[in-house]
């Protein structure tokens, strides 16, 4: 029997085609050592991924390779797979998108880039229902 010494892992998957956007997640969500983060680079991969394994909360930008963020969304939401239900997370680099009705509907929530740490912080722990734990 295999005990746990802290919180039990949230799995998160960054869906983020930007390799300093990804060097960026993983430098902000360091200090949470309960979270393991996946990345797929395109909406493709993410889309396949998401349709395969479970996950505490999904991040995905809108503007991505092969398929968007939003498609991936709504794909997720409308087909009950696995992670139907999951939380999930829309970055955007459109400013009229972040604040627009309808935009990212989908998505729990919507935060624009450029990325403030302690929005994208707060909102990764509102929606894995962690409270901020002092490290």
């Amino acid at each position: 029997m295999t005990s746990h010494a802290g919180p039990l892992p949230a799995v998160v998957l960054l869906a983020e085609d930007d390799e300093i956007n990804q060097q960026i997640v993983r430098h902000l969500l360091a200090e949470f050592p309960f979270i393991e983060l996946g990345i797929a680079a395109d909406g493709k991969q993410a889309l396949e991924t998401a349709i395969s394994q479970r996950f505490d909360l999904m991040i995905f930008d809108r503007h991505m390779p092969l398929i968007s963020g939003d498609r991936v969304i709504r794909h997720l939401k409308a087909a009950s797979t696995i992670n139907t239900m999951t939380p999930m997370i829309q970055f955007t680099a459109d400013v009229d998108h972040a604040s627009t009705p309808g935009v990212g509907d989908q998505a729990d929530a919507v935060i624009p880039k450029p990325i403030q740490s302690d929005v994208f912080r707060s909102t990764v722990l509102r929606l894995l229902g962690r409270a901020i734990e002092t490290l």
